[in-house]
């Protein structure tokens, strides 16, 4: 998405917002402390963006700041197949969201649950990309990565969109995600970011509608492989990366832990790791 659609694209939340909450600009501007001028710029999308400015217009409005940026929403509709339930949807707030999850998997039962293949779960540098794409290769099915979708829907790299939206506007987008794939009719490998530790609504979604397994592996071996995909960033100028990487790994791991099996990938080829995955996923 180039940078004069991600302007049009805001323009046109932040006049869909102010109408729904039946602001003029005037008032607008006086709730968030942002000059009328600025606003009459932002919504015919020549403003310079700020961050800090979309997140004080987000709260004048009473609205989540990842609803008014780039992406968001936008497939609702063509997943939910019920207008009034996709309306109702892109009203709710993400914890609002999250929980109805949950109510609406009360009310379809298993077709909530291990419907749709297989998620792998953990930290960069555990095989999730490399084991998953052969997994999904020898058995026919695609191969979805939680990143380049959010990356694909954004429109941006995961660096201007965490510039632009911060860790909120990647998690919106995330729980976004991670919903269609759950709701595709089609089963399917897919690879969680390790970050979805933190997105608890993401990894409920995730843990309710795949057979889970948290690829895991040794400190020393996660940075290896970093290392050697060409990423020497965790490791350059940082003498305390080990240490730092296995703090990380204490944080996150019982969060990885709900998944319904681990398979340890130290020191094995990805074609072990291929097979002992058949053997704990099973029939998918």
């Amino acid at each position: 998405m180039q940078q004069h659609e991600i302007a049009q694209s805001i323009a046109t939340k932040v006049r869909a917002a102010r109408a729904r909450a039946g602001f003029s600009r005037k008032r607008l501007g006086q709730l968030a402390s942002v000059s009328e001028r600025y606003l009459n710029d932002l919504e015919k999308g020549d403003a310079n963006v700020s961050v800090g400015i979309l997140g004080r217009i987000a709260t004048a409005l009473d609205v989540e700041l990842p609803s008014i940026l780039p992406g968001f929403g936008e497939q609702t509709s063509a997943i939910v197949k019920h207008k009034p339930l996709a309306d109702i949807i892109s009203r709710m707030t993400m914890a609002e969201q999250q929980a109805a999850v949950q109510l609406l998997c009360q009310i379809v039962g298993d077709r909530c649950h291990h419907q749709h293949g297989i998620a792998l779960l953990g930290l960069r540098g555990a095989g999730k990309s490399t084991i998953g794409r052969l997994f999904a290769e020898r058995h026919g099915l695609p191969f979805r990565s939680v990143t380049r979708e959010v990356e694909a829907r954004a429109g941006m790299s995961l660096a201007d969109l965490f510039n632009l939206g911060g860790s909120e506007a990647y998690r919106a987008l995330e729980m976004e995600v991670v919903n269609e794939l759950a709701a595709a009719k089609d089963k399917m490998v897919i690879e969680t970011a390790g970050g979805i530790a933190g997105n608890s609504g993401a990894l409920d979604v995730v843990l309710g509608s795949f057979k889970t397994i948290w690829l895991k592996a040794s400190p020393e071996e996660h940075l290896s492989r970093v290392a050697r995909q060409g990423d020497t960033r965790p490791m350059r100028g940082n003498p305390k990366a080990l240490d730092q990487l296995k703090l990380l790994l204490v944080q996150r791991e019982s969060e990885y832990a709900r998944a319904e099996s681990a398979l340890d990938t130290t020191g094995k080829t990805p074609e072990q790791c291929v097979s002992e995955l058949e053997r704990i996923a099973g029939a998918i």
